[in-house]
């Protein structure tokens, strides 16, 4: 009985305890309640706001917002191109941002306007939060004073999707897409809106890079030294290999085959007897950037150690692992960099798909492509001299941005093409990544607040193509 007495009393004391503390538990009950209403609004909030922002960016392709500065003296519109406020936030390689902007600059040129560009935070930016601009982190500043001097500034939108405006890079007809989405290949046999690399589109990106894409002095100094160091006195073949299984995947997307690291090998050993049978007596190098250290061993297997030249970077060890990395931004962005400047400096260059051997490519016009996955029409198109200078192909380019800005405003045509965009932006959010337009939507809503156009942007104030017409005085 004593125990049960015992037994008793312990259970009623914690009751004892919750009564004399009875305000106290309710307080915090009410608090606990209200934090978690208050974290609920909070989703709701952002979902309507997503819901509107998404929205209206879905009404106008290409979409830009329109700032007024009354305390502006410059009559010139200041073209201000955040690449990293939307969807490449995040989740995109370096080599994809370089040509997003240079698609955008090519843009805002075409438009008569003056472009400078702002990245504040993406996976190869610096510390979030502070409002710097790094991409004068990698590369010259542009034109920083026109956004406060101007009267006008245009602020390109953070995304093109779902439904993109044409850029001025595509030539062949039904081609959609950005520069990004150009391909070694020609894929006009699987996707027919594809527009496969021209020797057109390489001189016309490499004379923006020329006037735009200046590496930063710290970047230049290190490259140029490397350079001398180990390849100045030598024939150099760069080579770029990406075989993780996120690259596979990406090239199953557009119904294309990874290549096997034998085959990048082999390439490279038939490229080395055709320069031996050229150039007795020459020293070969091979510049290898890679994002396995796999890749490397086998290189230096089958070439030398001596002959295989690679900086420090972080890689991963084996085919099979997808590398993972947790440190600064800033220093993976300055060895793919790195990487793709010493690659551009080679005579030849070795390579697969990639958004970096895209970079390389354009950065160096003289640099001649062995596509590892092309056939002879691959390699006489990547390799041929353009049919028209740069400046011709740029007054190409604007003609082709003008008849995009002239066409009428489709979304005030009709009901119907207002309907197909709503239809297929839902078919978006049921069908595909839902995932991915949430984290698009948190990176704007995280980085809009160093925007040039916030109030802009937040109100979901586009500009219409009258808009744009009025400011290209068209």
């Amino acid at each position: 009985m004593g125990d049960l007495r015992k037994a008793r009393h312990s259970t009623s004391l914690p009751l004892k305890m919750m009564w004399k503390h009875r305000r106290l538990i309710s307080s915090l009950v009410v608090l606990s309640f209200a934090a978690g209403c208050f974290h609920f609004a909070g989703y709701v909030s952002f979902f309507f706001r997503a819901i509107q922002y998404t929205n209206e960016l879905a009404e106008n392709p290409k979409p830009v917002a329109i700032h007024h500065n009354r305390q502006g003296r410059n009559e010139s519109v200041a073209c201000v191109i955040e690449t990293s406020l939307g969807d490449a936030c995040h989740g995109l390689g370096f080599g994809a941002l370089v040509l997003r902007a240079i698609d955008d600059i090519t843009t805002c040129l075409a438009r008569g306007f003056v472009p400078t560009v702002i990245w504040t935070d993406c996976d190869y930016c610096g510390p979030p939060g502070n409002g710097q601009n790094y991409w004068t982190w990698y590369f010259e500043g542009m034109n920083e004073d026109i956004v406060q001097q101007a009267k006008t500034r245009v602020c390109m939108a953070p995304s093109r999707f779902p439904f993109s405006g044409p850029s001025p890079y595509l030539t062949r007809t039904g081609a959609t897409g950005e520069l990004i989405d150009c391909r070694f290949a020609d894929l006009e046999n699987k996707m027919t809106d594809y527009q496969p690399i021209t020797a057109e589109i390489r001189a016309l990106a490499n004379h923006v890079i020329s006037g735009y894409l200046q590496p930063a002095a710290r970047i230049k100094t290190a490259v140029d030294t490397f350079y001398q160091s180990f390849m100045a006195d030598s024939i150099n073949i760069g080579v770029h290999v990406r075989l993780q299984s996120s690259h596979a995947e990406e090239m199953t997307f557009f119904d294309q085959t990874a290549p096997e690291l034998q085959d990048f090998v082999q390439v490279v050993q038939r490229l080395i007897n055709d320069i031996n049978a050229k150039n007795e007596g020459r020293e070969i190098r091979i510049y290898l950037a890679s994002d396995l250290d796999e890749v490397i061993k086998e290189f230096k297997s089958n070439f030398g150690n001596n002959r295989v030249l690679h900086i420090d970077a972080f890689r991963g060890e084996s085919l099979v692992d997808d590398r993972t990395f947790e440190g600064s931004p800033n220093l993976v962005g300055d060895q793919v960099f790195t990487d793709i400047l010493l690659m551009s400096k080679c005579d030849y260059f070795v390579h697969d798909e990639s958004n970096i051997a895209s970079v390389t490519y354009y950065y160096n016009s003289n640099l001649k492509s062995y596509y590892v996955s092309g056939d002879a029409s691959d390699f006489r198109r990547l390799n041929a001299q353009p049919r028209f200078d740069s400046e011709e192909l740029f007054r190409q380019a604007v003609a082709r941005e003008t008849r995009n800005i002239i066409l009428p405003d489709w979304k005030h045509d009709s009901l119907w093409a207002g309907l197909k965009v709503r239809v297929s932006l839902l078919w978006g959010f049921l069908f595909t990544d839902v995932k991915g337009y949430s984290d698009d939507l948190k990176c704007f809503y995280k980085n809009v607040k160093w925007s040039k156009c916030r109030r802009e942007f937040l109100r979901s104030k586009f500009a219409s193509d009258s808009d744009m017409k009025e400011l290209m005085g068209l």
